[in-house]
Parts: structure tokens; sequence; C-alpha cells
């Protein structure tokens, strides 16, 4: 078992504050690396009773209006998603989508590349965190992982897959429905590929998994530490690459392909659970993905990781909560220290 380093980086520094009548007040600010990739985070605590700034409150009439106005001609609703959404050819799958429950998959209209459905994963047209049931987000996963079983079998190339998610127009989302995105690809993107070969590096030098000493090391401390459910994992990043960033890691496969129905069940148990500790914390929107690498595809010391952040909140003229830090500099702001983000997790588990 390798060692995992938790580096973090303390400042002090003083300002004349306008508000207290130019009286000194005393900063620190706390830089956090992330044990593989070495990305950094950044924490001030005065800026825990100041996440009203960054966030807001989700103002419910104009929630509402949204919801109401993007259900008038929601493609992903009621009848429309059969006669409004893209088929694949029969050949490649009969019917031309995949159902399961209440999940459809279909074809995308704007793909970005041959493998990228969609998934509507519900009925209904707007879900709060806390009303995405563990069977609903099941189903989306069930159906991507049939998805996947077809890609493999035609396609030797497909080696990397994540399913993915973008909740609310904070996060991503060009419309409201709940749903997700799969994508398949020959080669890793970015972040998946730092992922990988950082990884296979820490493997090759300490002949151990880096995500299960990861785990090993967060269990032993419990500072980070939330749950398990089944073979996943779950804890809070030490450097999160977003807020309030919450991760499952699988304690043995690296390939979606091969987990089991229940590894998928224990999964999206876990992921209902952190959505309804979202909602407690005030957030609707969120993004997520599971990251997955076909077996024997170069896959030493990875596992099936999957990650979950919340966005900002709704409300008239919102900011958003992604900027020059995050986009240029590849940092993350802390508002809530993982730690603490812990605590209110483990209620939810």
């Amino acid at each position: 078992m390798g060692t995992i380093a938790f580096e973090s980086f303390e400042s002090t520094f003083q300002i004349l504050n306008p508000f207290k009548d130019f009286a000194p007040d005393d900063h620190r600010v706390e830089v956090r690396k992330d044990p593989l990739l070495g990305a950094t985070s950044v924490h001030n605590p005065f800026l825990k009773d100041k996440a009203k700034v960054f966030f807001g409150d989700n103002d419910p009439e104009l929630l509402k209006k949204l919801v109401e106005e993007s259900a008038k001609n929601c493609i992903f609703c009621g009848d429309f998603v059969e006669k409004s959404t893209a088929r694949y050819p029969d050949d490649i799958i009969p019917g031309g989508r995949i159902k399961v429950g209440e999940a459809v998959l279909f074809a995308n209209l704007f793909s970005l590349g041959k493998y990228h459905p969609v998934i509507a994963l519900s009925k209904a047209h707007f879900l709060r965190p806390s009303e995405f049931s563990p069977e609903l987000i099941g189903n989306g996963f069930k159906a991507a992982r049939r998805f996947l079983d077809m890609a493999y079998d035609e396609d030797p190339s497909a080696l990397y897959a994540s399913v993915n998610a973008n909740y609310l127009f904070p996060a991503g989302a060009s419309l409201v429905h709940p749903h997700l995105q799969m994508m398949i690809t020959t080669l890793a993107y970015s972040y998946q590929a730092q992922l990988i070969d950082a990884s296979a590096a820490y493997f090759q030098k300490n002949g151990s998994s880096y995500f299960m000493d990861l785990v090993e090391t967060e269990r032993r401390t419990n500072a980070r530490y939330i749950a398990q459910k089944g073979a996943w994992h779950w804890l809070a990043a030490y450097s999160p690459m977003g807020t309030n960033e919450i991760m499952a890691v699988h304690e043995r496969e690296t390939d979606f392909g091969r987990l089991t129905e229940s590894d998928i069940s224990d999964l999206s148990d876990g992921i209902s659970r952190v959505l309804a500790c979202y909602e407690g914390l005030g957030h609707l929107s969120f993004n997520y993905t599971l990251y997955s690498m076909r077996e024997g595809a170069r896959s030493e010391g990875f596992r099936c990781l999957f990650k979950i952040i919340n966005r900002q909140n709704l409300y008239p003229n919102y900011r958003n909560d992604d900027y020059f830090l995050q986009k240029m500099l590849h940092s993350e702001l802390i508002i809530l220290l993982p730690e603490d983000l812990t605590r209110k997790a483990k209620e939810y588990f």
C-alpha cells in the first residue's frame, strides 16, 4: 500500500475592513492539493458565513415559472418522447430505443460521437433532488448498461465510457426534464485520461490501487469517509473539483459493463441519498459522472468512479459559479469544507 499525502498550504494576512470602520480583519487561506492529480482548491473560512453571496436562495416563483414554461414544449414529456426523439437503426437497437421502467434511451440529435445517447429518466418533467428515487436513477443506469453492452459487442475500440447528468440550467442542461447523457469513446477525454494515467503510475510505483488506498486511508482517519453501500465507498473529496463534491469508488471493477445488478442498485441508492443531502443544503442543480474503462484496457489501479457536485441556485440575475478560478486556473473554491460536508452527508446514509 502506498502512502497518500493530503497536502495543504496556509497563508495569513490582514486587511482594513471598511464595513468595520477600517478595523483590522485577520484572514487565513488554505490551498489544498488533490493527492492523485495535484489539482488545487482554495478555502477562506470567512466564506462559510457568506455562502448566500455565492449561491443565494432558490426563488420558488422563478423555478415554478421555468418548470411550467419549459413543460409546454418538452420533447421528453408524455408521447413526445416517442414522436420527437431520434431512434437508432433497428439493426443496432431493435425498436430504435431502450426502455427500462420510466427510463427511455434514444439517439442524440446533437451527438458528439458515434456512441452518445440521451436517457430520459422519468415521466415527471421536474423533480426535486430528493425525488430522484433509487429506482428512477437505477433504471437510467440499466438502460445505459444495455447500450454499453451493444457497443462492446460491435466495436472493440469502444474503451472508455461515462454516464453524465446535467440537472437544471445552472448545470448546463438545455432541458429541465431529468435526463442523462452517455459517452463511449476510443480516446479517453482529458480528465478521465488524467485519472487513468495517474492511477496507472501510482500502481507501477506502489503495486496497489490508488483508489483503494484512498478508501482505506480515508476510512481509517474518518475525516471524509461517509459510508459503504455494497461494494461502493462514499467519501467527500479532499480537494474538490466542484462545490460539495462527493465521490464513490467501487472496490473491484474498472468497467461499468462488469457491474452487477446489485452494484447498480447500491450506486443508485447512494446517489439518491447525496441528492437528498444537496437539497437539505439548499441546492437543486447538480452534475455527476460515472467514469468507466473497458476491462483489460490498461486499467491497472483504476476503479469505477462516480463524482457528483452541486451547482448554482436559481434566482433572478443569478451569478455563474464557474469563473476564472475554475475555467482559467483549473482550481476550485471551497465554501463548505469537505470535513463539514461529510458530517452532513452521513445523516443521509
